[in-house]
This record gives structure tokens, C-alpha cells and sequence, in this order.
């Protein structure tokens, strides 16, 4: 039984319906559904059976990518929803460099790689893209290639027209740092020495709107996706950095936006309390046990769930990205697992003390089932590991499988003694006791995480535009059905009920999986 489910005092404060997924990762905080409804081996030609969708829903720069969830019946999603409005004033954001195609990079590479560029031998086609694969394999080492190897293809490929990386550089020095006008704009434009082309390209490029931005959680009709009732505040433009997930307990919503932690009533909306963030606008989502709130946001930190009064801070605990895991391991203390950027972190739950530290760190979401955490992480050698605890409490590693590849974001599955990873590109089933891999199949799964129900495994690939559907059984990896879905592809599956619910770009879809 997994740890989270045999928590008493988890028991005792938290009542989730049978089928309801209503925190990040589910029930249990380990990807796997409850739900007892039997969901379809495969589907017709038209894919899946669509049931309904929402009004318009923004996400990324303007409302991030944070998953629903469902309670009983009703769907929820917390969002920093973002609105461009005119303004004299102008600033480079988060959007404005996506659309200068810029990257950071080390400035000995940046100004080799540039050397390269504006002496480019005349070569097209296959020859180029020969020339440039060899370029990349003799400056870039393996994690760069992953990382930096089509950035820099667009460049050559874009030749003399690419602009120049010291001009990208200067305008990514201003992000985040407006200008009181379009005037100031040019005139920075002029002292610092751009080109005429390139000043025209930047001020055009540059809106002449500021992103702001409120803080809402909105609950949906499960049957219909009508909206049943909307909270809102004003709040602060943090862009797709806010992508947290909401977690709905005990007739309570909790939700992290752009600067604070707020409870809403889950039958009307209406606000119990807020309390400030000690940073702004997390891609973390709350973790609810115990009547306490554990929130990883610069630092993990606890609330009373009662009134939001903070109980303690944990600064060593860094990072805003992953989520807390609680594990209660058969000797020790119960315990709130975080993953730092870099290392794992075991808290006392009750003062946020350092119990222990161990290899790890990242973006995705530990998994704790009996003695056992599971993570997934960047760091050399780690991968995919299991962690058992020890007589004092204290994780201790039992296996890894670490390769290179591109994101470490998606969040592992326990299940029946089964671990199973689906990101990085590869979809893998492990045992748990030995760390014997069943099976392995290279797939273009990434960021997202997948979840386990009826003994399937239902995972994004191709960016979100296909979900996959994957039978949960070590002997072989069996696909037992794959269909369009242009899901947003940081966000994650939802089922309760045989239903499927995605976020799309710019609305919330449900789908129909229950067998005919």
C-alpha cells in the first residue's frame, strides 16, 4: 500500500472520494488513479470520444501550465491569468526573447560559435547539415549537444541574418526592467550602439502593451465543463513560471498564485484566507497532510491549513519548480521530501528541520511508497534512482539508471513493486527490489508526468500533440492505443469516473475513456 494512502493522520484529515484526483499527481501523490472504471484497450479510428470543452482558458506566458483536478463533481484549475493592456510604457519579458530565438550560453562558446557563423563555408542542403553536425560534435560536449545542438543549427542555418549574439545578449540584459516609455526604449537603443536595423527590429519587436495579470481558480461542471463559479484577485504578471497546481481537501481549495497562497470554499469560492508567498509565482503545487499546507516556493514552507498562519520556513530547501512528496517511512519521523536544484531533502514535517540531504535534485516530483522514494533527476549518475530507508529513517541507494538526455521533469510511478518512468524519451518499467529493467522503449515523452489507471498507463508524447496509452505489465511493453490530443505539454492527464480531462492551449477538454 503506498505511504501516502496508509498515512493516518492523512486518513484522519483528508476525506478523497473514490475516484477523485484532487491534487497534483492524484490521491496518493504517485500518479496512480483510484478509479475502478474499466478504460478502453483501443479506439476507433476518429480517436477519442470528446464530452465536452471549456470557455477560453489561457496558458504558458498567459496562464502558465498547471494541470486540473477533479473533486467529486467538479473540476478545478488555479491560473495567473495574464491580459496584455496598452501602455506608454514598453519591456522585454519572457515572451518577447522566446521570439528572438535567444539562449545563454557560455561567452568562449558564444564567440567561437559566431566566429563560425559569419564564416560560413557555401554549402546547402545534406552538406550543411553534414558540416553542422560536425561542428556540434567538436565543440559541444554530449550534454551541450542535447541541450544547445538544434539551437545552434538554426544559426548557421540562418547565416549572416541571425542576429548577431552581443545584441541579443544586451537586449536580454533589460528583461524584466521596463522603460517608462517607447522614447526611453529608443533612446537605450541609440547609447548602447544597435545597428539601425537592429534598433528598428527590437522596438517593433518590443511590445507597445504590459503583460498583467490576476490571480483566479475556477471550478467547472464535471458533466458539462460549465463554469460553476470563478475566484479572483488582483495579482501580479509572473508569466509561465506560474504553473501550480491546486489541491482540494476537506471542502477546501488551495491554490499557489502569483504571490499568495490562498483557500477558497470548494462550494462556493468563497475566500477563507491568504497568506503571502515568499516568492512569486510557483510551478510548484501545494501538498496537503495533516492540516498543514507545504508549499516549495524559493523555500519550502509550512500554513496551518486552518487560517494560513505560516508555521515555519526551511531556506535550504530550495527551488519553485518541483513539488513536496510526503513519505513515512516504517523508523523515523514523518517526513516532506524536496527536491532542491541540487539534492534531495528530507524535512521534519513538524519544524522544517534538515533530516537528511541525499544525491538528486531537479524538477520533478518525488514518489514515496513504504520504505522506498523514487526520484528522477539530472544530476550525473542519479536518473532514475531508488532510495530505502534505513533503521534511523534515512534513504539509503539501492539502484540507479542514469542517461543524457535533454529534460529530467516528468515524475516516476510506483506500482506493484513496478517502477515506471516515462520521460526523457524513454518509457521504462523497472522492478523495485532490484532495479532489474523489464523493459524500455525509446518514445518522445518529456516534462509532462503520466499517470496509472486500470492497470494502463496514460502518457503525452510529441509535445503533447498524441496521448499514448500503455498497458502496465513487466513481461513486455505492450501499446494498446495512441490518438491526437494537442494537449498542453507541461500540464498532465487527469481521469476519474472512466473521464479524461486535458488542458489544451486555450481551453480544458474532457474525453470519455470508459469500455463500451
Amino acid at each position: 500500500m503506498n505511504s501516502l494512502r496508509a498515512l493516518a493522520c492523512l486518513a484522519a484529515v483528508t476525506s478523497f472520494a473514490h475516484a477523485d484526483w484532487p491534487q497534483w499527481r492524484g490521491p496518493d501523490r504517485n500518479g496512480v488513479s483510484s478509479d475502478t472504471a474499466s478504460i478502453v484497450s483501443a479506439l476507433p479510428p476518429e480517436g477519442f470520444k470528446k464530452v465536452w470543452e471549456s470557455t477560453a482558458i489561457p496558458s504558458d506566458h498567459y496562464g502558465g501550465h498547471g494541470s486540473p483536478v477533479v473533486q467529486g463533481e467538479k473540476v478545478f484549475l488555479s491560473v495567473v491569468w495574464h491580459e496584455r493592456v496598452p501602455s506608454e510604457s514598453r519591456e522585454i519579458d519572457t515572451e518577447t526573447m522566446q521570439k528572438f530565438n535567444h539562449r545563454g550560453v557560455p561567452k568562449p562558446l558564444a564567440d567561437k560559435m559566431e566566429a563560425a557563423r559569419e564564416n560560413l563555408p557555401k554549402l546547402r542542403g545534406a552538406k550543411l547539415d553534414e558540416w553542422i553536425e560536425q561542428w556540434n560534435k567538436d565543440n559541444l560536449d554530449a550534454s551541450q549537444q542535447i541541450a544547445l545542438g538544434s539551437w545552434v543549427a538554426s544559426r548557421f542555418k540562418a547565416g549572416k541574418t541571425a542576429i548577431p549574439l552581443k545584441w541579443l545578449d544586451k537586449v536580454a540584459s533589460r528583461e524584466g526592467k521596463p522603460f517608462a516609455s517607447g522614447a526611453e526604449l529608443k533612446a537605450w537603443l541609440d547609447a548602447e550602439g544597435f545597428p539601425e536595423d537592429l534598433k528598428t527590429k527590437v522596438y517593433d519587436t518590443v511590445p507597445n502593451t504590459i503583460m498583467v495579470g490576476k490571480d483566479v481558480v475556477l471550478c467547472l461542471d464535471f458533466n458539462t465543463g460549465k463554469e460553476l463559479w470563478r475566484w479572483e484577485q488582483p495579482g501580479k504578471p509572473t508569466g509561465r513560471k506560474s504553473s501550480s497546481t491546486c489541491a482540494v481537501v476537506d471542502g477546501k481549495v488551495f491554490a499557489m498564485l502569483s504571490s499568495d497562497l490562498v483557500c477558497v470554499n470548494e462550494a462556493d469560492g468563497k475566500l477563507v484566507w491568504k497568506a503571502a508567498l515568499p516568492g512569486k509565482g510557483p510551478g510548484s503545487s501545494p501538498l496537503v497532510v495533516d492540516g498543514k499546507v507545504f508549499c516549495n516556493v524559493g523555500s519550502t514552507v509550512a500554513y496551518d491549513a486552518k487560517d494560513g498562519k505560516q508555521l515555519w520556513e526551511q531556506k535550504a530547501a530550495r527551488g519553485d519548480t518541483t513539488s513536496p512528496t510526503w513519505w513515512t517511512p516504517s523508523t523515523g519521523k514523518p517526513t516532506v521530501v524536496v527536491q532542491t536544484s541540487n539534492k534531495l531533502l528530507g524535512l521534519n514535517a513538524a519544524d522544517g528541520a534538515v533530516l537528511w540531504e541525499a544525491e538528486g535534485g531537479g524538477q520533478s516530483t518525488p514518489v514515496a511508497s513504504g520504505d522506498w522514494i523514487v526520484i528522477y533527476s539530472g544530476t550525473k549518475d542519479v536518473g532514475v534512482r531508488a532510495y530505502k530507508a534505513d533503521a534511523a529513517g534515512k534513504p539509503q541507494t539501492k539502484w540507479s539508471h542514469y542517461w543524457l538526455t535533454r529534460r529530467y521533469t516528468g515524475s516516476p510511478i510506483i506500482h506493484e513493486g513496478l517502477v515506471f518512468n516515462m520521460c526523457g524519451d524513454k518509457h521504462l518499467c523497472i522492478e523495485l527490489e532490484t532495479g532489474k529493467v523489464k523493459w524500455e522503449e525509446v518514445v518522445s515523452s518529456a516534462i509532462s508526468s503520466p499517470l496509472l489507471v486500470d492497470g494502463k498507463i496514460i502518457v503525452q508524447e510529441n509535445n503533447g500533440s498524441h496521448i499514448r496509452i500503455i498497458k502496465a505489465d513487466p513481461a513486455s511493453y505492450q501499446q494498446l492505443a495512441r490518438a491526437k490530443a494537442d494537449t498542453l505539454w507541461c500540464a498532465s492527464p487527469v481521469v476519474s469516473n472512466g473521464r479524461m480531462f486535458l488542458r489544451q492551449k486555450d481551453k480544458i477538454v474532457c474525453f470519455d475513456l470508459r469500455a463500451q
